[in-house]
This record gives C-alpha cells, sequence and structure tokens, in this order.
C-alpha cells in the first residue's frame, strides 16, 4: 500500500488469498502495516498472511 521498494533477499508479506496472487497482479507488500491496510478494500472473510524472503522481479 505504501509502494516501498522491497530489496532482493529482503522479508516481504504475502496476502493468503488467491486473487490476490493470481493473474497479472501479484500483491506483496512491505510490512504487515501496509498488508493490514488493504484489508479493508479487499473485503476478505478470513485472511492471513505469510512472510517470504524476495526473489528478482519477474519480467
Amino acid at each position: 500500500m505504501c509502494r516501498k521498494p522491497i530489496a532482493v533477499g529482503g522479508k516481504l508479506i504475502k496476502c493468503s488469498v488467491s486473487t490476490c496472487n493470481a493473474g497479472r497482479v501479484k500483491l506483496v507488500f512491505c510490512s504487515a502495516a501496509c498488508w493490514d491496510s488493504h484489508l479493508p478494500n479487499a473485503r476478505h472473510r478470513s485472511a492471513y498472511f505469510t512472510e517470504e524472503k524476495a526473489g528478482r522481479p519477474e519480467v
């Protein structure tokens, strides 16, 4: 939500909901606070996040 760059090898947050991780738009967040601010607009029923290590961006 803040659009801060996430460094390769850095921590990123992914939403557990499949629609956030499918298609061309794969949402990742820099922090739990940014993920939390995404929830009111996304209207997920039951969501959580996972922490992962950032890789190189796909082209």
